[in-house]
């Protein structure tokens, strides 16, 4: 008896030192690239609609930072809390699915949607709509039954489903509104021991705003021509 308890609690420690592991730098960069790119375009997020998708209730009017703008932003034609956002922006948020949403989205906008080398002429916005979130926990009763030890070895506890709605709107240079894409995204993803409870919602939310940006990708790349004429 305890050889056992001993060994449940080595699988624990590794479990908790498993748990606050960070996030693969893939899943912040998509690699599904439209066919023909958008010329140079400022990406801007709308902070407060992902707190309330996400229930996080920590935004403030605090503007976000960023070593390019150290001293914040001023009010935007689109909207409070909507703020412009790049590669180096650090949102002012409780949430960590919220700044994996800047990071997600601008890495998608410089790489798959836009041309960064071309003259800029206008901006995109992204929002967030409604979401789905539950967790299904059918392996609970076999976790519960062999005390935890199958989990620690990686069979998964429960798994996380997300389906959230993604608005992405392109404006021009006097902030025009030009197009406007609204797609879902979903995700389900299995929680191990080692990813942590938090960890692995986050990770699911991330791939679910992934899957919509795709969809979006290919609505913009069947619109160019009309994006385009109304860039210009």
């Amino acid at each position: 008896m305890r050889k056992v308890y001993l060994l449940l609690t080595l699988l624990t420690c590794v479990t908790l030192l498993n748990s606050c592991k960070s996030l693969e730098e893939s899943t912040f960069q998509s690699d599904y690239q439209m066919g023909t790119l958008l010329p140079r375009l400022t990406c801007w997020i709308d902070q407060p609609s992902f707190e309330n998708a996400y229930g996080a209730n920590s935004w403030s009017a605090k503007p976000s930072y960023d070593i390019e703008h150290p001293y914040g932003y001023t009010e935007t034609p689109y909207g409070k809390g909507v703020y412009e956002i790049n590669e180096h922006t650090k949102l002012y948020t409780a949430d960590k699915r919220i700044q994996d949403a800047s990071q997600i989205f601008v890495y998608d906008v410089t790489h798959n949607i836009t041309d960064p080398t071309t003259r800029r002429m206008g901006n995109i916005l992204v929002r967030a709509g409604g979401i789905y979130n539950k967790n299904n926990y059918k392996w609970s009763w076999l976790s519960g039954f062999t005390l935890g030890i199958f989990n620690a070895m990686g069979m998964p506890m429960c798994s996380n489903r997300v389906e959230i709605e993604i608005i992405v709107e392109i404006y021009d240079l006097r902030d025009n509104l030009v197009a406007r894409f609204s797609e879902r995204g979903t995700a389900k993803y299995p929680m191990a021991a080692y990813h942590g409870y938090y960890q692995f919602q986050r990770k699911t939310a991330d791939m679910a705003m992934q899957d919509a940006m795709i969809k979006i990708k290919e609505l913009i790349n069947r619109d160019y021509d009309m994006i385009m004429s109304k860039l210009r």
